[in-house]
């Protein structure tokens, strides 16, 4: 029993340092703390659950506009605005693009993570 927690446990922490490796990228613009400050971007924390262009960021009027059309992230949603966020939203201030579906999932898991209840 104790070999199995003690495997439990790595995988559980090489996959919360994995997926921490895969937003390293996003932290130089985000933090993703629960009330942290906003950075060039704003903080992601609970983004998954709170909805687009929710929080005290000041979002693009381009990005404003558009989150009225989709007011709530999903999975897919996320996946097409980490593969090109400006081809998404024309004139939005983020310039991200991810080409690797499973980094996008990776980036998204983490994203959905940070925000739940523990």
């Amino acid at each position: 029993m104790k070999k199995l927690l003690a495997t439990v446990a790595i995988v559980l922490l090489s996959t919360t340092a994995y997926a921490d490796k895969a937003f390293k990228k996003c932290a130089s613009c985000h933090s993703i703390e629960e009330g942290g400050k906003n950075k060039t971007g704003p903080n992601l924390w609970n983004i998954m659950n709170r909805g687009t262009a929710q929080g005290d960021y000041k979002y693009s009027k381009k990005f404003s506009a558009w989150a009225e059309e989709n007011p709530e992230w999903t999975p897919e949603l996320m996946h097409a605005w980490l593969e090109n966020s400006k081809k998404l939203v024309k004139g939005t201030k983020m310039n991200f693009r991810e080409k690797k579906e499973a980094k996008r999932q990776e980036i998204i898991d983490y994203l959905t993570k940070m925000g739940i209840e523990e």
